[in-house]
């Protein structure tokens, strides 16, 4: 077959370019490595820095009191943040920032006011006494019909002084302050965490206990890791990134040195050119498929395992992504022109395609361009073959990506010129 000269031939020269090797397969494998790092937990868990001032002090000592340095151990024991105290006579503000130094970081306080523990103990009793009085109303109201006049005139006048008690406790609340650069992306889980811790500490000064059991399962009958999910996007932005910019700059290339314009005497046909980079795009695909999961189990104890539905996609997506790069090779004769319009293409759609993050955290209107572009459904393909062995999933996937693959090959072969105008 005239297009495995083509295979043979485009291979070599990618196999021969430094370049070449690093982005489409060094690169990758860093980015993973990267990700994995981040995600897996491996060299201990990272933690939060959060800087705490306590404002509320003991008259008689200055020291912090009980309910305060309770609840900063309440923070501490979730094993989340790395608290650094702030002495109450420090501007809390300009203190971290002197902390964190030159080179800077997140900047995130809390200050727990003063007066903590008095407004918490008042807080606490008033709806305690609340709950009691609501409780004894209710009791009085069922036993009401079996009391006799002495049992329900003493029964109401007990109410009567709880109410009255309950009245002059301070209907006051405890004040905790956090500051946090709106910059931070972490800034909503810490709030959220701390939140939490509160409404725990809150939960076990009135007595009150979970009557809801939350258990979690996974979605997957295999457990998997943090990094499982990571590699079927990684792999196919990187498919994605090797078809459009990487074969539009190759075969843009080989327009300007004259190969292609020399192939136009010899029997190949357009079809055979393009097939035949297809064939290479999809062999350096599954090596970079295959290396990617191999470096997994080694490093990070992986588990995914591509099967039949996997190799299949690798396949289509490699002949979709490698017909648009031909087709930008058509379009274009400059090389640095084809490897800025693909970058100009290709990144956009990695992070628009819900590689990275789930596409829920966009507004609509992106959400909506996302559907429009090619590798959401390659990339959605792939995690229902890879983590979720969906076929269900899948199917409608391969399908659209089959679809684009048929539709920009022959777009691919209608724009080459074997002899430019």
């Amino acid at each position: 077959m005239k297009a495995l000269t083509i295979f043979k031939a485009v291979t070599k020269n990618w196999m021969r370019s430094r370049s070449g090797l690093f982005f489409s397969i060094l690169f990758p494998i860093l980015l993973l490595v990267v990700f994995g790092a981040i995600f897996s937990g491996i060299g201990g868990t990272s933690k939060y820095d959060l800087f705490v001032q306590n404002l509320d002090l003991k008259a008689a000592d200055g020291e912090p009191s009980d309910l305060s340095l309770a609840f900063i151990e309440a923070l501490n024991s979730t094993e989340t943040f790395a608290i650094k105290d702030v002495s109450p006579s420090e501007n809390a503000t300009e203190y971290a920032r002197e902390a964190l130094g030159p080179l800077g970081g997140s900047m995130r306080i809390l200050v727990i006011s003063e007066g903590f523990q008095d407004d918490l103990i008042n807080g606490t009793l008033k709806v305690r006494i609340g709950i009691s009085y609501d409780t004894l109303n209710m009791y009085y109201w069922y036993f009401e019909p079996y009391m006799d006049d002495a049992q329900k005139a003493a029964f109401q006048q007990g109410l009567d002084q709880m109410q009255q008690y309950n009245a002059t406790i301070p209907d006051t609340k405890s004040s905790l302050t956090i500051m946090v650069d709106p910059s931070d992306q972490s800034a909503a889980i810490i709030k959220s965490i701390i939140a939490s811790v509160a409404n725990a500490f809150n939960y076990e000064m009135i007595g009150a206990e979970n009557v809801i059991e939350f258990n979690e399962t996974s979605v997957t009958t295999t457990r998997y890791s943090n990094v499982d999910f990571y590699i079927p996007g990684i792999t196919a932005a990187f498919i994605m990134t090797n078809g459009i910019i990487g074969l539009a700059a190759t075969a843009t290339e080989f327009k300007r040195r004259g190969i292609i314009k020399r192939l136009s005497i010899t029997p190949l046909t357009k079809m055979d050119w393009i097939i035949g980079n297809v064939l290479s795009q999809a062999l350096l695909n599954l090596m970079l498929t295959a290396i990617m999961i191999a470096l997994g189990w080694v490093i990070f104890n992986v588990r995914v395992i591509p099967d039949a539905f996997s190799i299949a996609l690798i396949l289509l997506g490699s002949i979709m992504f490698s017909g648009i790069g031909m087709a930008l090779s058509g379009f274009i004769k400059d090389v640095e022109a084809a490897s800025a319009i693909g970058n100009a293409i290709a990144f956009p759609m990695m992070f628009l395609s819900g590689t990275y993050f789930p596409l829920e955290l966009m507004p609509d209107y992106l959400q909506t361009i996302s559907k429009a572009l090619p590798l959401t459904y390659f990339s959605e393909g792939l995690k229902h073959a890879m983590i979720y062995k969906n076929p269900e999933g899948v199917y409608l996937n391969m399908l659209i990506v089959a679809i684009l693959a048929v539709a920009f090959i022959i777009l691919g072969s209608l724009v080459t010129r074997w002899k430019e105008k």
